[in-house]
């Protein structure tokens, strides 16, 4: 307000000598009061307007302190909004407040009561306005503007600027996005699609076939508590130059985890928490948006509940629950399930599922027949699925416990062994295709779009969160897997998922620089080849059923999908979609997507056309999958020509055929099944050999007592005679983390009194539990320094359980000197050190004894037809089979069949064979299996988690006794009592390994 400054003289004469001229003051006085009001009356007129997707408009306005303020609030938008004008820094607070209300808020016009709340209109209806008039705050401060209506204030926000001079932001044009913290190869160009003040901790995307980004925006984060912070927003690029112009508040929603568009419809994994932070579960849901205005039509509808357990989600956070999901061309979705697991996750048929630990599930976009794929996995978070129904998934390092990131193909009922099987029971699962280290395996898609460099397509793209990089992984048939080769793609700074839509358009979500509680980091990026042309993808609704069923020829995986789903929304004949299947000339995989097409479109109708083409080499093997696809509609279904296709020359076919039988229910089929069921290598038994006398001239083994904290210890040990040096770093009794252990000055002392540098040498094999071994480095990788802080001036860092091995040591070294301690990185460490000649068998004490490992992250295509074959004889109970096959060639097979088989009958009738045979052989190799009935596993309830570290010795995390198990643990004793020395000796062995207590063996 401008002021004004009157300056008068003043007089002393008497008043009546200056009465003229006092009044002539008072009517001067008069005037400027009257011109002082009319100035403080001056009121400042706004008008602010609406852009669509949901923004203000203008986003900063200003005002003087203090002045009267007229503001007209025109709705020009399709949407309900309000103006509410807080304190400053109160803009979440009262965003969280109205969207708290609950029935009240329609009443209260979303507007929660609070001091915060300096101005605020009622709700104003679309094309309509509202006025309203208040007096600008004295302080001079920026004072936010918000749309309270339900699910707007994330987005529809601005600034009320509160100052005596214009504030440079109304001055300041609009600066364009110069960099993208987005490198991509120099066929490709990125845009910034999304900023962080639109999409904040991108947890996922799912992007439509027609273009448009779903972000899931996640401000709780995988650890923080509590709801309301998470939304999906739909973005839109109208103008196609690779910026979203439109953006909508699709839903409301806490952490999601998965995203899939499907016409009309957005099927979204997510949970849902309650008041007090309390989580009230986990679930797969769809929402609508039938008018198409950009928002769902309302709230979640549910299709899975319980899908992941609420104790620990609760507890820690959701940050090993359940994440991605995809549709494969089989109308399945698919669910990738984190290492919390599930109890009685419950689809809309009422069928019940629980899963302990990780792995992937699939259920029908129905929410029925609710179903597990495969096991035994650690933290994943999304699944790749090729046209051909491979799938594929990224895994995520449980810090260094000999499950790192691993690329792993996942066939259909495969057991993958984490964490009790892989590495002592390796035999028995199909291990990983590749272990590459270090990482956190986030986002994964199989990426097969045309228009994109052929280098770049038909590939498994793979996002890295703790790397930061979108790999490639290009794999390469072997029998019914594959081999892979890995490659950097493009880097992209905490990247947590990726999509594309019909046009050949790359999506890249990040949760940039947020934190594990939530933050305001976060970006979409687009990707597209520097040639790159928008080709408007066809609108289904108005194809005819012949171009329909024509889309499934393209070499767009995008566009098979959604031509899929629409011929399946529409309903019909097939017959269009059945011209697809047989054509000969078309690449198989668009064969493929037809033929799961008429699956799906004509439920068992479909049969006679799938039978015939069984004898068709290109698409035998999905043909037979196609026909037992679905457990609801397997009348019908012959098992003769499965039995047939286990003796295919092609071992895919033999693969499915087996599934297959698994999932028919027909123990008809164990024999054919037993016969492809023996490993490629049977898991030796233990050998009863007499130690040889050895004479040594020094013991064979030292170790320290347990080291913590600022503690040492000092090996000065005569080595005369030694061939090999083996130090070994176990753990002291608390586990294995923080266990950065170090050899400090070690030394080889000759005979003649000098000494080398054990640095000096090179090792010629080095292991450790987590990080690195390396010279003048702690197994982090920082500088080498001993926790005590003294002074050294060499040494070898590592982690337990680590192995160091000299080979070849110089035939004139004597003594072996050495301080031992922790690294000063260390925290919360205890170790124990050991010197040997020979490698360490058994660590002492507490600490945990090192597991030997099996090849359970080198490929290994011969074991998958044994395994899924031996998973279908589980599956279909065939005890009594794998019994009678224990003195046929199938022996192998039928006996690791029956270590899963729980069944009373099953133990009685595999004892009285134990008991009653008298070759040795065959009644060690019973032994196994009982030994290993001895226990099963604890019903899984929700109440347990075994961390990011949990104990790998197998077979069961909780060894827990049954109803047969003393019947067990008699006839063993029977037998091991009954003179045998080698069989006492196997089943005591066996025992031991498989943590069977059998008193008195």
């Amino acid at each position: 307000m401008n002021q004004v400054c009157l300056l008068l003289p003043l007089y002393s004469k008497p008043y009546s000598m200056n009465l003229n001229y006092n009044i002539f003051v008072r009517s001067i006085l008069t005037v400027l009061s009257l011109h002082c009001s009319a100035i403080q009356a001056e009121t400042r007129k706004i008008t602010l307007g609406v852009k669509p997707g949901l923004h203000f408009e203008p986003k900063v306005l200003h005002v003087l302190p203090g002045e009267e303020v007229e503001l007209t609030f025109d709705n020009s938008d399709m949407m309900m909004h309000n103006f509410v004008l807080v304190k400053p820094g109160m803009r979440m607070g009262i965003v969280e407040a109205a969207n708290a209300l609950g029935a009240e808020g329609p009443t209260l016009h979303y507007v929660p009561v609070s001091e915060n709340v300096l101005a605020s209109t009622p709700v104003v209806m679309p094309k309509k306005k509202a006025t309203i008039r208040f007096k600008a705050p004295l302080k001079e401060d920026q004072y936010p503007y918000v749309c309270t209506f339900p699910g707007h204030g994330f987005l529809m926000h601005g600034t009320l600027f509160v100052a005596k001079t214009e504030p440079k932001e109304l001055t300041t044009a609009p600066q364009t996005e110069v960099s993208l913290p987005v490198s991509v190869p120099e066929e490709l160009i990125s845009t910034l699609f999304s900023p962080n003040s639109v999409t904040p901790c991108v947890a996922c995307i799912g992007v439509a076939p027609t273009g448009e980004v779903f972000a899931g925006v996640d401000q709780i984060g995988s650890l923080g508590k509590g709801g309301g912070k998470g939304r999906i927003i739909r973005l839109v690029d109208e103008d196609h130059d690779g910026i979203s112009d439109i953006r909508t508040e699709y839903a409301l929603i806490d952490n999601p985890r998965g995203i899939l568009p499907v016409g009309n419809k957005l099927y979204v994994l997510h949970t849902k928490w309650g008041e007090g932070k309390k989580f009230d579960g986990m679930f797969l849901s769809v929402l609508e948006d039938l008018d198409g205005d950009g928002l769902a039509d309302g709230p979640p509808r549910h299709l899975v509940r319980e899908i992941s357990t609420r104790k620990y989600n609760q507890a820690r956070g959701v940050d090993h629950t359940t994440n991605g999901i995809r549709m494969g061309i089989d109308g399945w979705i698919y669910v990738a399930v984190g290492d919390f697991g599930f109890v009685d996750a419950t689809g809309t048929d009422g069928k019940k599922l629980t899963m302990f630990g990780g792995g992937i599930i699939r259920v029908r976009p129905d929410g029925t027949e609710l179903e597990t794929y495969a096991s035994g996995l650690r933290n994943i978070y999304d699944v790749a699925i090729d046209p051909f129904l491979n799938l594929f998934t990224r895994g995520n390092t449980n810090d260094g416990g000999g499950w790192n990131m691993r690329f792993i193909h996942e066939v259909q009922t495969g057991e993958y062994g984490y964490p009790m099987l892989f590495k002592r029971y390796t035999s028995e699962i199909i291990p990983a295709l590749v272990d590459v280290g270090g990482g956190s395996g986030t986002g994964a898609m199989f990426f097969e779009e045309p228009g994109w460099p052929e280098k770049y397509n038909d590939v498994p793209m793979m996002c890295d969160w703790g790397r930061g990089q979108l790999f490639i992984h290009r794999i390469s048939p072997d029998g019914p897997s594959f081999t892979q080769e890995q490659e950097n793609f493009i880097k992209c700074g905490r990247i947590t998922d990726v999509d594309c839509d019909g046009s050949g358009r790359l999506f890249i979500g990040s949760w940039s620089n947020s934190g594990f509680k939530g933050g305001t980091g976060g970006y979409v990026a687009r990707v597209v080849p520097k040639n790159w042309e928008y080709k408007a993808f066809p609108n289904l609704k108005k194809c005819n059923t012949v171009d329909l069923a024509n889309l499934l020829r393209t070499h767009s995986a995008k566009t098979r999908l959604h031509a899929q789903q629409e011929i399946l929304r529409r309903g019909g004949s097939g017959k269009e979609v059945l011209a697809v299947a047989v054509d000969k000339v078309i690449a198989p995989k668009c064969r493929v997507a037809a033929i799961f097409t008429l699956k799906q479109l004509l439920g068992e109708k479909s049969h006679k056309d799938l039978l015939k083409l069984i004898d068709d080499p290109a698409v035998a093997e999905h043909a037979l999958r196609a026909l037992a696809d679905r457990k609801t509609q397997l009348n019908g279904v012959p098992v003769k020509v499965f039995k047939d296709a286990l003796k295919h020359q092609n071992p895919r076919v033999q693969v499915a055929a087996a599934v297959a039988l698994g999932r028919l229910g027909d123990k008809s089929a164990a024999e054919a099944l037993l016969a492809v069921s023996n490993p490629p290598k049977v898991d030796p038994l233990p050998i009863l050999v007499s130690p040889p006398v050895e004479k040594r001239r020094s013991p064979i083994l030292h170790q320290s007592p347990v080291i913590e904290g600022k503690g040492i210890h000092k090996f000065d040990i005569d080595i005369s005679g030694w061939k090999e040096l083996h130090l070994t770093l176990g753990d002291g009794g608390n586990g294995t983390g923080n266990d950065h252990g170090a050899w400090f000055d070690p030394l080889l002392v000759k005979k003649d009194g000098t000494s080398i540098k054990l640095t000096d040498l090179k090792w010629s094999k080095a292991i450790q539990g987590w990080g690195k071994t390396r010279v003048g480095f702690s197994a982090t990788g920082a500088k080498l320094a001993r926790k005590d802080g003294k002074e050294m001036n060499n040494g070898i860092g590592t982690h337990s359980i680590g192995f160091i091995k000299y080979s070849k040591l110089p035939e004139e070294a004597v003594r072996f000197q050495c301080t031992a301690g922790l690294a000063s990185t260390a925290h919360r460490g205890k170790v124990r050190f050991y010197v040997s000649r020979s490698p360490v068998k058994k660590l002492a004490g507490k600490g945990m004894e090192a597991i030997p490992e099996g090849p359970h992250a080198i490929p290994n295509s011969a074991s998958i037809l044994p395994h899924v074959a031996r998973q279908a004889l589980v599956s279909l109970d065939a005890w009594a089979a794998c019994v009678g096959a224990i003195d046929t060639p199938n022996q192998g097979g039928a006996l690791m069949a029956l270590r899963y088989m729980h069944r009373p009958e099953a133990v009685d009738a595999l004892i009285e064979y134990f008991e009653g045979t008298t070759e040795s052989d065959t009644r060690q190799r019973i032994a196994r299996s009982l030994v290993r009935l001895v226990n099963r596993e604890k019903p899984y309830i929700g109440e347990t988690w075994w961390s990011t570290r949990p104990d790998t010795r197998g077979p069961y995390y909780y060894p827990t006794p049954w109803e047969k198990t003393d019947a067990i643990i008699k006839s063993l004793m029977k037998v091991a009592n009954s003179g045998d020395s080698a069989t006492r000796f196997v089943i005591s062995e066996l025992a031991k390994k498989d943590r069977a207590e059998i008193p008195g063996l």
